[in-house]
């Protein structure tokens, strides 16, 4: 029976071409290797080299079969990656999000109804998302609208509104409401890894200067202390333990306001149809 390290030991002599040196990349003796070599050749029953005088070379034979002990290692060396992978799909769910919110919603309903999985999460863009999902990176992901297509299956899992949050003596803290556009211009301390919301600063506030932190201690320090305007939700404030320092005012813009849909693959309905349920 032919053993991988053969297929192995044979590829290194055909990448370094002589015997000496595959067998110090190998760390072999050079006897080792020669007998090695020709025990795949009586294994295979047929020549692979051509033997001349202080030199081995490839024959036709040898060629041919390098190809064939190149997929088969390539195939091997995939086997490890692919069964671990294989497994952490059947021990972990891995739910792609396109912003914070909605793992705060879902992520306690998968930890009670699959008490035996890790529950990992991830923030990406819309598109990253539907790939990952099509690929099998991600067994659910929430998006802020429903995708298209025969292939998925959405349930809304909940509604997100932006809010404004000022400093007591802001002059729009007495305002009932606000547009993106009455604040462009002004300097904003924003959080980072806010997934779709990046629109936000790009597309509404494209004048304003953004002080960006990706630590929530340090976001709530600024906060307290920094006289600079920064945004909350009204999930934010139901799921994060925040501090009365400021004036909530409501955006008034369509835009502000978004419904979360949590999406799996039709095929995988089955598995999750009573998390979906509960929404």
């Amino acid at each position: 029976m032919i053993e991988l390290y053969e297929l192995r030991q044979f590829a290194a002599f055909a990448e370094c071409g002589t015997l000496s040196e595959a067998a110090e990349n190998l760390h072999l003796s050079q006897p080792a290797l020669s007998r090695n070599m020709k025990k795949l050749e009586e294994e295979l029953g047929i020549s692979l080299f051509d033997r001349r005088k202080n030199r081995l070379e490839l024959n036709k034979n040898g060629e041919y079969v390098l190809g064939l002990a190149k997929e088969i290692l390539s195939k091997a060396d995939s086997l490890v990656v692919e069964a671990q992978s294989f497994d952490r799909r059947h021990r972990t769910i891995s739910l792609g999000l396109c912003a914070p919110a909605p793992g705060w919603l879902v992520t306690p309903r998968l930890s009670s109804l699959y008490p035996d999985k890790m529950i990992q999460t991830e923030i990406a863009e819309e598109n990253a998302l539907l790939t990952g999902l099509n690929s099998g990176v991600y067994q659910l992901i929430a998006l802020p609208r429903k995708p298209d297509g025969e292939a998925y299956f959405s349930k809304e899992c909940g509604r997100e509104s932006l809010l404004f949050a000022l400093p007591k003596g802001h002059r729009y803290a007495r305002r009932k409401s606000l547009t993106f556009a009455e604040m462009d211009g002004e300097n904003m301390i924003l959080m980072s890894d806010i997934g779709f919301w990046n629109f936000v600063q790009t597309e509404k506030m494209p004048n304003s200067r953004f002080l960006t932190q990706s630590d929530r201690f340090s976001f709530n320090e600024l906060v307290r202390s920094s006289s600079l305007p920064s945004f909350t939700t009204d999930l934010a404030k139901k799921y994060l333990v925040t501090e009365d320092v400021r004036i909530e005012v409501p955006i008034s813009d369509p835009e502000a306001t978004v419904i979360y849909y949590l999406v799996c693959l039709k095929k995988s309905l089955k598995e999750f149809r009573t998390l979906l349920s509960s929404f």
